[in-house]
C-alpha cells in the first residue's frame, strides 16, 4: 500500500470520530472526550492534514468539563496543539487545585500502579509549565530515586519502558535531564529495542507493542539519540494497520483504537516514514 493511501485511510478513521459539537470520540458511537480530541488533533498533525473546524474545537476544549487530572491534561494539550497557548494557560490556572493536588509521587505495590504514578507526574510537569507554576522539587527527587540498577525506572528491580519514558519526559520538561544516570537509561532502552522491529516493555520480553515502540522512540529522542533499526520499526508499525484505517497493538491481531493511531502516526513522523515508503 502506498503512503498516500495509508494517510487517506487514517484521515477517514479520524473523521468518523468527529462530533459536530467540536470534539472527537473514541468510537463513532461514543460521546466526545478530551483524550480522543487530543489524539485526533495530534494524528491529523502527524499526517499533515489541516483540521478545518479549529474554532469549534477550541470552544469545545475551553468549555469541556474537567473531572480528573487526565481530562485537564488532554484539554490543555489539545488547546496547545491548536496554537491557543493563552487559552490553555487560562484553563490551567482555573484548575490550579487539581494540579497542586496531583503534585505527588506515591510508592505503589504493583508494576502497573507504579507506571501510572510516573505518567501522572509527567502530566503534572506539563500542566505546571502550561500554568507557569513552580514544580515541587521534592516530587522530582522522589521520582528519580526509582531509577534501578539496570538503568530503567520503575518498581524496585522491575523497570519498564513505560516508567522510563515518562520519567525521561518529565525531566526533559523541567530541564532536569542531567539528574538521571543517562548512560544507564540509554542502555536499558537499547535492550528493549528489537532488531526485527518494535520495542518491548522489558528486555526479557519477546512481543513488541505499538505503545512500547512509541515510548522507546520518544525516549531516545529525549536523550538526543536515534533508533538502531529505522526501517524495521517502520515496517512493524505499518504491519499494525487495520483495514478500517486504525492500528492494532501488534502485527498479529487486535482492534483499532484512536490511541493506537496516535502512537503509530507519531512513530511514523518521528522516523521520517517518507524516506522508506513511497
Amino acid at each position: 500500500m502506498k503512503l498516500i493511501e495509508i494517510r487517506s485511510k487514517i484521515e477517514d478513521f479520524v473523521s468518523e470520530r468527529y462530533d459536530e459539537s467540536g470534539g472527537f470520540k473514541m468510537s463513532p458511537v461514543d460521546y466526545p472526550n478530551s483524550t480522543a480530541t487530543y489524539c485526533a488533533l495530534a494524528i491529523l498533525q502527524n499526517i499533515g492534514i489541516d483540521f478545518k473546524d479549529k474554532d469549534k474545537c477550541v470552544d469545545w476544549l475551553v468549555n469541556s468539563k474537567i473531572n480528573s487530572l487526565y481530562s485537564l491534561y488532554f484539554s490543555i494539550e489539545g488547546l496547545r496543539l491548536l496554537g491557543k497557548n493563552e487559552k490553555a494557560k487560562e484553563k490551567a490556572i482555573q484548575n490550579l487545585d487539581t494540579i497542586r493536588k496531583g503534585m505527588t509521587f506515591l510508592k505503589k505495590r504493583k508494576v502497573y500502579e507504579f507506571e501510572q504514578e510516573f505518567k501522572k507526574v509527567y502530566y503534572i510537569s506539563e500542566l505546571s509549565v502550561a500554568a507557569s507554576i513552580v514544580f515541587d522539587e521534592k516530587v522530582l527527587k522522589e521520582m528519580t530515586k526509582h531509577q534501578n540498577e539496570d538503568g530503567g525506572f520503575g518498581m524496585e528491580d522491575h523497570s519498564t519502558i513505560t516508567s522510563t519514558h515518562y520519567s525521561l519526559k518529565t525531566l526533559q520538561n523541567l530541564n532536569k535531564i542531567d539528574q538521571l544516570n543517562r548512560k544507564g537509561a540509554l542502555k536499558y532502552i537499547r535492550k528493549c529495542e528489537k532488531p526485527e522491529g518494535g520495542f518491548v516493555t522489558r528486555p526479557e520480553n519477546i512481543l513488541p507493542y505499538i505503545e512500547y515502540t512509541y515510548y522507546g522512540v520518544d525516549s531516545l529522542e529525549a536523550l538526543g539519540e536515534s533508533v538502531n533499526f529505522h526501517e524495521e520499526h517502520l515496517r512493524f508499525v505499518i504491519n499494525c494497520l487495520n483495514r478500517d484505517g486504525g492500528f492494532r497493538r501488534t502485527p498479529i491481531l487486535g482492534i483499532s483504537s484512536i490511541e493506537n493511531v496516535y502512537y503509530a502516526t507519531s512513530i511514523l513522523r518521528k522516523l521520517n516514514v517518507e524516506k522508506f515508503f513511497y
